[in-house]
């Protein structure tokens, strides 16, 4: 494949009279951290999920939509189907409700892997134990057995990443996949994300509210405002270069913690 793994060009999102999405431009490379953020209803969420076409039937998409060079926006059912099986995962902000809480973690981790590829189980399961060891699972075997209620909240993160990543994609999505860890554990998964993209190439674009963390994380950043693109920057130069203004407002708003002398 030649191009970029996500590319979007004048994507507009409407409902009605209402616009969600205004000429939404972005793109991320093989191998590439890009930055969407932007304050809470700017439209951030709403660009991945008319890129996935997670949307009601009322939705009216215009624009371009390619996932590793395939056709999002004119594709039929059944390629859409198998774009989103096998081009690309999407990883949620609220692991526990991506995972089926009456479900055991191994059968939500292979399901895909079984149901849709038509994987024989006992190799699927020998892809989910090797993928939670890589996401830093320990005893994977016991983990596999147990359900979501048994496992805290970093360790549900790290399934539902091994989950994403079972069938191989090119391209990962994650929505606001880290901001209900705390510190350390949002670190941790950070580090496996940053490796595991490296080991197979991976594209991902990362929705934050966290623009320290989008600075120090991402090559690109695209700051959104009210469904649009206001800005693009080099994640280095979040802080230094922004021009736009409300990107300088949203940096100014970043608590700061200042020296206090007696």
């Amino acid at each position: 494949m030649t191009g970029p793994l996500l590319d979007i060009a004048d994507l507009s999102l409407r409902y009605g009279d209402t616009r969600i999405l205004d000429r939404v431009s972005l793109r991320v490379d093989t191998g590439e951290t890009v930055g969407l953020v932007g304050e809470s209803g700017s439209g951030k969420s709403s660009t991945v999920r008319a890129a996935l076409r997670l949307l009601p039937p009322t939705a009216q998409l215009d624009g371009s939509v390619r996932i590793a060079g395939r056709d999002v926006l004119g594709a039929d059912a059944r390629e859409l189907r198998d774009i989103r099986s096998s081009e690309v995962a999407l990883i949620q902000q609220d692991p526990r409700g991506a995972l089926n809480p009456v479900r055991r973690i191994g059968d939500s981790l292979i399901e895909r892997l079984v149901l849709v590829h038509g994987v024989a189980r006992p190799e699927a399961k020998r892809r989910g134990l090797e993928l939670l060891e890589a996401v830093g699972i320990s005893r994977p075997e016991l983990r596999f057995r147990q359900y979501p209620h048994e496992l805290s909240g970093g360790m549900l993160q790290r399934v539902v990443i091994a989950a994403a990543l079972t069938t191989r994609p090119a391209l990962l999505l994650a929505d606001e996949a880290t901001s209900a860890l705390d510190v350390t554990t949002q670190a941790e998964v950070l580090a496996i994300l940053r490796d595991l993209q490296r080991e197979r190439g991976l594209g991902l674009l990362f929705i934050t509210h966290d623009l320290h963390l989008a600075a120090a994380y991402c090559d690109r950043v695209y700051v959104m405002l009210s469904g649009e693109i206001v800005e693009e920057l080099q994640g280095a130069d979040l802080f230094a270069g922004a021009r736009d203004t409300y990107t300088r407002s949203l940096l100014d708003a970043v608590p700061t913690i200042r020296e206090h002398h007696a």
